[in-house]
């Protein structure tokens, strides 16, 4: 069946903003103004398939009306490569992505995007033939997930605590290099603040987080704010503290005028205020991956002295001399991430970039700083388990504890002053960073099957959720949300030491398999056992306000 624009293609520019509406339909979904012979034989959410190298893939597609400027497609994922969405409703982006905000730096990538004529139609099965958009699918990695079987909940299934883990919404770079004509000027809160986008973004995951644990037949959690329920820390930076209360205002959006908050005509709307605590950044080693430890830098300088990390210099010397010069800055593997951050942030907003900013460039420079990553966090070659433990271990030992605390005072149904606080709490949740989710995954041993390449993305999250299950007992299930417009879907089974097919893992089997990656104490673990080497140029855990 083929859809075509006839004499309609005129009107769209006064309709919707033409780049929102074609790049999708340039990329194989939707329909234009569907002629009337075929409006009778169209099915609703049918499921599109498109072929890539790597074989068939699918999504649903939903037709609109471009008329009524109804952008309620899926994009495919050429489109979320470049802006790290995927399967985001066009919906979503009409509504979030406003103006200038949409990256326009993606037209070279396709070809001929805006010539549409009267002769043109498009085939709602046909394969795009443009190499870059094959290209691009290709590069995405393959979804391998091992099924899992979802266990049915019985009568008497518990769930006790729920401890939530976010990245911050979207924000300004935290800096940038000598040449580049985009200042601090040109982000309305300066360097690393939270932007009006993030904000919003935060806020529709805190209401994903109201659908999931409150808004249902079995609410968790009560609709309002209670002090004895829940309880938000956040790492001591700008963006996560606003991130925190974004997220809660939408959780928690449901007050009682004149109770939750004044009965005031001047007060924000349904907004409840709720406390944030925090604590120093140096000191808060289960937010702050890189707090100061010097043992960690020594474990990263001898995995920089690897083989393997001393010929990726090797053969990037020039590539990375080139760079040097472009930028006006040394740029190295250890300090390419930053290059990478600017440019990526940049490119959502539209902002020119230089000439020889290529998108081959562009893809090696995110490609060096994903291999970089992997020793940050110890898990190139070689792997270093002691490494996961000094950077991600705080944050699992900070679960692991809440939860085996959580159970001891419901299982002896104690309201003494050691229980007086925990046997109330039923939601804990941090605010905190890309480096924070990325960590802790590292001590799952499945952040490369989660995340699958790069840092997770603005408001990605890990939940884990405490059960007391009538046959198995205490139990854990993990869950994983990509970004902001995603749900959380089950990763239990992908954590090393649980079942591989169940989305519960008994808690036991959790605590066991987590002990080699949990400090005893980290203060003196971070201690140095020998006298540097070289010294490295990676300053992320110097500048904890700038750099993370």
């Amino acid at each position: 069946m083929n859809i075509c624009l006839q004499n309609d293609w005129k009107d769209f520019g006064n309709t919707v903003d033409l780049f929102r509406h074609e790049i999708l339909h340039g990329l194989g979904f939707g329909t234009l103004n569907v002629i009337e012979e075929h409006k009778k034989s169209l099915v609703k959410d049918e499921t599109y398939i498109w072929n890539t190298r790597n074989g068939p893939r699918k999504a649903a597609r939903v037709y609109m009306d471009y008329s009524k400027a109804a952008v309620n497609e899926l994009m495919t994922p050429f489109l979320s490569r470049f802006n790290y969405f995927s399967e985001i409703s066009a919906a979503i982006l009409e509504s979030t992505f406003i103006g200038n905000v949409v990256m326009r730096a993606l037209l070279p990538f396709l070809l001929s995007i805006f010539i549409w004529h009267s002769a043109v139609c498009l085939d709602e099965s046909t394969d795009t033939e443009d190499d870059q958009v094959i290209k691009a699918e290709i590069d995405i990695p393959k979804e391998d997930w091992i099924p899992v079987r979802q266990r049915k909940l019985k009568e008497g299934d518990q769930m006790l605590f729920l401890q939530v883990i976010w990245r911050h919404g979207d924000r300004a770079p935290t800096g940038t290099y000598p040449t580049d004509p985009h200042k601090e000027e040109s982000w309305p809160n300066g360097w690393g603040e939270l932007t009006q986008l993030g904000m919003r973004q935060q806020y529709a995951l805190g209401r994903q987080l109201f659908n999931t644990y409150v808004n249902t037949s079995n609410p968790f959690l009560s609709r309002r704010y209670s002090s004895k329920e829940i309880y938000v820390r956040s790492t001591d930076v700008n963006r996560t503290l606003i991130s925190a209360y974004a997220n809660l205002a939408g959780m928690f959006a449901e007050g009682v005028n004149g109770t939750d908050y004044p009965d005031y005509f001047r007060w924000p709307h349904d907004w409840t205020p709720i406390p944030v605590h925090t604590v120093d950044v140096d000191q808060d080693y289960i937010g702050n991956v890189f707090a100061p430890c010097p043992r960690a830098d020594e474990l990263f300088n001898q995995a920089i002295s690897s083989p393997e990390y001393k010929k990726a210099e090797e053969d990037n010397k020039q590539f990375l001399a080139f760079l040097s010069e472009k930028t006006g800055t040394n740029i190295t593997l250890q300090t390419i991430f930053s290059l990478n951050d600017v440019h990526h942030i940049e490119l959502i907003y539209n902002m020119s970039q230089p000439e020889w900013l290529t998108p081959q460039v562009s893809t090696k420079i995110r490609e060096l700083s994903q291999f970089t990553n992997m020793y940050i966090y110890g898990i190139s070659k070689p792997y270093l388990p002691e490494l996961i433990r000094l950077r991600g271990g705080s944050m699992l030992k900070a679960i692991v504890s809440k939860m085996r605390q959580k159970l001891s005072c419901h299982r002896k149904n104690d309201t003494g002053e050691d229980c007086s606080w925990m046997a109330r709490l039923k939601y804990y949740a941090y605010s905190a960073h890309d480096t924070t989710v990325a960590a802790l995954l590292t001590t799952f041993g499945d952040e490369r099957r989660v995340i699958r390449g790069g840092l997770p993305k603005y408001t990605a999250s890990v939940a884990v959720e405490l059960w007391d299950l009538v046959d198995e007992g205490p139990s854990v299930r993990i869950l994983f949300h990509s970004a902001f417009h995603h749900k959380y879907h089950v990763i239990t089974h992908l954590t090393k030491g649980c079942p591989e097919d169940k989305e519960f893992c008994p808690l036991r089997n959790f605590e066991m398999r987590s002990l080699k990656f949990m400090p005893v104490n980290i203060e003196k673990e971070c201690r140095p056992q020998a006298a540097f080497g070289r010294k490295s140029d990676y300053k992320r855990n110097k500048l904890p306000y700038r750099d993370f």
